[in-house]
């Protein structure tokens, strides 16, 4: 048996061996491939970036844990530049796991000395969707009487000056959903407005940014990584592309050696049959 038909032979077990190594190689250590940065991604970064420490902004958990692997990692990384700024944030939620998604990601920004109710609080889960964004955007405190962890929010620090929307310099949302419902609601109390969304979302929230209504959004995966960029700070977006693309080179590579060995041993056998004639 030669070469060509060892590689047509090529047991599954191994490909998917291989695929799983290369997967892990660059979540393990990012490799930084190229990716370019784009417009909308760029919009959002340069808005963000205007915050001032001790600025005070709403920042919305709409996506559950099966959504988070397209848009959490925009969350990380946001969350890491407002951090750096020291940028204070109150969290909401109209998704029912939303109140313990943001416990787990402010959990290494608390444990690093970021203090619980001065710069940052959760709110936790509000029901109603739209309604709900419709009231804590009206009367915070009303809406939410405890937050997340029960305590009253008439007695938490960072929301002592908070009643409105209005009241904080911006608003970000993540979300699995569309942006339209963030747009019909937030966008009257004229504060920024940031959207992180999934890729096959983004598009219909393009209309948005060109019409001013959103300052910014970021797009899955991708987003994350060029928002990563931006930072110079490669983080699970980045490392998450990477293994993407290297994961697609690889199937690609198996796709082409297949083809290769399919035409070689058939062309040969067409060969032998004709030689038999």
């Amino acid at each position: 048996m030669d070469i060509f038909e060892r590689i047509g032979k090529i047991d599954n077990r191994i490909i998917y061996t291989l695929l799983v190594i290369v997967l892990l190689i660059p979540l393990a250590r990012p490799i930084g491939l190229p990716v370019s940065v784009g417009p909308y991604v760029q919009k959002s970064y340069a808005v963000i970036d205007k915050l001032q420490a001790g600025d005070i902004i709403f920042m919305e958990a709409g996506y559950s844990i099966s959504g988070a692997s397209d848009v959490e990692p925009q969350t990380i990384a946001i969350i890491k530049h407002l951090m750096k700024k020291g940028v204070k944030m109150v969290w909401t939620s109209v998704i029912a796991e939303g109140g313990s998604i943001v416990e787990n990601l402010m959990a290494p920004h608390e444990k690093a000395g970021k203090k619980y109710g001065e710069d940052w609080v959760n709110l936790g889960y509000l029901s109603g969707v739209e309604n709900a964004i419709s009231t804590y955007c009206r009367d915070l405190k009303k809406a939410y009487p405890k937050d997340f962890r029960g305590n009253s929010t008439e007695t938490v620090p960072i929301l002592k000056d908070i009643k409105t929307v209005a009241d904080a310099k911006m608003f970000i949302f993540f979300t699995t959903g569309n942006a339209d419902m963030y747009v019909r609601q937030v966008s009257p109390y004229k504060i920024p407005l940031v959207g992180g969304l999934i890729s096959t979302i983004s598009l219909q929230a393009e209309p948005y940014v060109q019409s001013g209504q959103l300052a910014g959004i970021l797009s899955g995966l991708r987003g994350g990584a060029e928002y990563e960029l931006l930072m110079k700070d490669p983080g699970i977006g980045v490392a998450s592309m990477d293994a993407q693309s290297m994961g697609h080179v690889l199937i690609v590579l198996f796709i082409i050696l297949a083809n290769v060995s399919y035409f070689v041993t058939r062309s040969r056998d067409v060969a032998k049959r004709q030689k038999g004639a």
